[in-house]
């Protein structure tokens, strides 16, 4: 987790008024992490959730804490206000699933930190300066979790793009148009550098960074990392051609008589 990128933006969002403390909110793929950063953000009603099992029902207090694999919530739809994750889809082995689970689940928005597939990273990608499989995040968790689904077996880094992200929910929840923001920040990888045993990599990040202090002030979306947050439709705001039947999304039938009076 990039905790003062992951931080700031909670405080953006409380200050515009997306996000209040009372507002329930389930985190995905979390951890003591996660605990601690919707501390200091003033969360009150939080539920936190992995599927790795050396956890087994760890102490989150004052927060609740549940089993969860994320590509199968076990939660009913529109459960919480807000579903949170912060660098856990692309340890999935359906990011996109996971991301619906999400959305499935809650009630207002889903905030995703994840990582962005910018031209900077593809760059960093072919200078090998950038993981394109997380082998650093099994070696540090003793060969035996870390990967993909929290297996021994190295992930794949998902990157995210903004208008994939928007096609993705608006394919699943084609009801009324979804508000969408993103926030972005730029965090050089060091640690794994530094794993990687390379001197020379490690002065060459060192030398950028300079520049990639500019490029995040300049350009700001070619940062390696960004939030994206899609908050739900209201009813009200749904399609013209839908409405609210009996619990249920329909075709409001009386929108069908203006392709009838145009034969």
């Amino acid at each position: 987790m990039r905790y003062e990128f992951v931080l700031s933006t909670l405080r953006r969002l409380q200050a515009e008024g997306s996000l209040a403390p009372t507002d329930t909110v389930l985190a995905i793929c979390a951890s003591e992490l996660e605990r601690q950063v919707f501390l200091e953000a003033g969360l009150r009603t939080t539920t936190i959730s992995n599927l790795d099992d050396r956890l087994g029902a760890p102490d989150y207090a004052p927060y609740a804490w549940s089993y969860q694999d994320a590509q199968q919530l076990s939660f009913d739809i529109a459960s919480f206000d807000h579903v949170f994750v912060s660098d856990g889809l692309h340890h999935c082995d359906s990011p996109h699933r996971a991301l619906l689970e999400m959305f499935r689940v809650a009630r207002k928005s889903v905030i995703v930190f994840e990582s962005r597939d910018s031209l900077l990273m593809r760059i960093g990608t072919r200078l090998r300066m950038v993981a394109t499989y997380e082998v650093e995040a099994v070696v540090g968790n003793g060969l035996s979790h870390g990967g993909v689904n929290n297996t021994e077996v190295p992930n794949f880094v998902y990157r995210w793009t903004e208008r994939e992200f928007e096609k993705t929910i608006a394919s699943f929840h084609p009801a009324g148009p979804c508000r969408f923001k993103y926030f972005y920040s730029m965090n050089l990888p060091m640690a794994r550098v530094r794993m990687s045993g390379s001197r020379l990599k490690l002065l060459a990040l060192r030398l950028a960074m300079p520049f990639a202090k500019l490029v995040e002030l300049i350009l700001p979306s070619q940062g390696n990392s960004f939030c994206m947050v899609a908050r739900k439709p209201n009813v009200e705001e749904y399609w013209p051609w839908l409405e609210m039947s009996d619990g249920k999304i329909r075709f409001r039938r009386s929108y069908a008589d203006r392709f009838r009076a145009a034969r």
